[in-house]
């Protein structure tokens, strides 16, 4: 019997790019080779890669535009990207296409449809509602392509999808109640981190006192974490203690607008690394070097990079959004603040670097969460029971479509 035939299709991809949806497939595609799938993974050129590559028992395909400085990629860079997934899905066959936002899911769409092939959307988050936090600037677009933003989401969601997965039971109610999506055609698959392949990852000798880790865009709000480092500085200046150790890890559209931040509020001097680093192992090893991990994003669909800091014993702070909420579970609340808090988040950071048992306590809660939720192989098998039953159903509706 053949093995099944899976394509994935992101924009970019492990090892060239380190986003959490990235880190996801990684995972997932691994665990699928392991289990006997044949995984493919189609992304776009990315710095020095290679048209064809086999990582961990999976086919990498690099097509389309080559962009060099990840995740930052042009409309017409989207456009021709567009076209390679259409292309490459019309010239080849799979039993099942799962493919991720935003650029490649109206291609992939649409060859599926041409071909009659069973496509999955995995969608990690949504936008903000109109009045939620960061109602202005929480758009997946940025810079000239912001206009878009709003047309081309809710309709992207509404495609007709086979299945749409997403990692959090909230994204899940938002695509159903906001955007109009059936809830019949939605799964909720929660996300996992490989805590033994993180716990290896060497650590930094540099150590810190807080770290952010993530694209540098605007629902990120590195600016938030920025601001709230100056007043803690301050504040410990004012006592005659050291300032606050930083690390900014991540690169993106506003990495100017974040480095002239941190020169305004007198931070450059603080900060021990900034900047994008290419390789997850690295990104971990600068989680597990800090003290606190902060996540100031008013959008997220998981956190991936929460569950990563909990599993390393790295305590952890985020604005308090819904996807995140489940993230964390009820035992690590007191790690979330009000959205776009900067005071709040300032006070929060102070409390855990002063406070070590609470520090502590918060660690233990954590790495519990991690064991508890969040194993990778649970992850891998819920996925794998979605696209089963999506294979089934399509089999399925073939099946009633044959005249007796």
């Amino acid at each position: 019997m053949k093995p099944l035939r899976v394509l994935v299709i992101s924009e970019m991809s492990v090892p060239y790019a380190t986003g959490g949806g990235e880190t996801r497939y990684a995972l997932l595609t691994r665990q699928l080779a392991a289990r006997g799938l044949d995984v493919t993974w189609l992304s776009m050129r990315q710095r020095h890669s290679p048209g064809c590559e086999r990582l961990d028992g999976v086919l990498h395909l690099h097509a389309g535009p080559r962009i060099t400085q990840p995740p930052v990629r042009s409309f017409v860079q989207k456009l021709h990207y567009m076209g390679t997934v259409l292309l490459h899905l019309l010239r080849h066959r799979y039993d099942l296409v799962d493919c991720q936002p935003y650029a490649p899911l109206p291609a992939a769409w649409l060859g599926c449809w041409l071909t009659r092939t069973p496509m999955i959307a995995s969608i990690h988050d949504t936008s903000a509602p109109s009045g939620g936090p960061g109602k202005a600037d929480d758009q997946w677009l940025s810079g000239t392509d912001r206009w878009l933003a709003a047309f081309v989401e809710g309709r992207l969601y509404r495609l007709g999808y086979e299945q749409v997965l997403t990692g959090a039971e909230s994204v899940r109610q938002d695509l159903v109640q906001r955007f109009g999506v059936p809830a019949s055609r939605v799964s909720v698959a929660t996300n996992g981190v490989d805590v033994q392949a993180l716990v290896a990852c060497p650590g930094h000798a540099q150590d810190c006192d807080i770290v952010f880790v993530g694209r540098l865009i605007p629902h990120k709000h590195p600016e938030d974490f920025l601001a709230a480092a100056a007043m803690v500085s301050t504040r410990r200046q004012s006592q005659g203690r050291p300032r606050l150790r930083l690390k900014l890890i991540g690169g993106g559209p506003l990495n100017d607008v974040a480095r002239q931040r941190a020169l305004e509020l007198g931070l450059l001097d603080d900060l021990l690394c900034w900047g994008e680093v290419e390789r997850h192992e690295d990104v971990v090893g600068h989680v597990q070097s800090a003290q606190v991990l902060v996540l100031p994003s008013t959008r997220e669909g998981f956190g991936l990079v929460l569950a990563e800091a909990m599993a390393c014993g790295t305590a952890a702070l985020a604005y308090d959004i819904a996807a995140v909420r489940e993230t964390v579970g009820p035992a690590l609340t007191e790690a979330l603040v009000p959205a776009g808090d900067v005071v709040a988040l300032a006070d929060a950071i102070e409390r855990l670097l002063d406070e070590p048992e609470r520090r502590d306590a918060q660690v233990a809660a954590g790495r519990a969460r991690v064991s508890e939720c969040f194993d990778v192989h649970d992850f891998a098998n819920r996925v794998l029971a979605v696209y089963m039953r999506t294979l089934q159903r399509h089999r399925q509706s073939k099946a009633d479509r044959v005249p007796p």
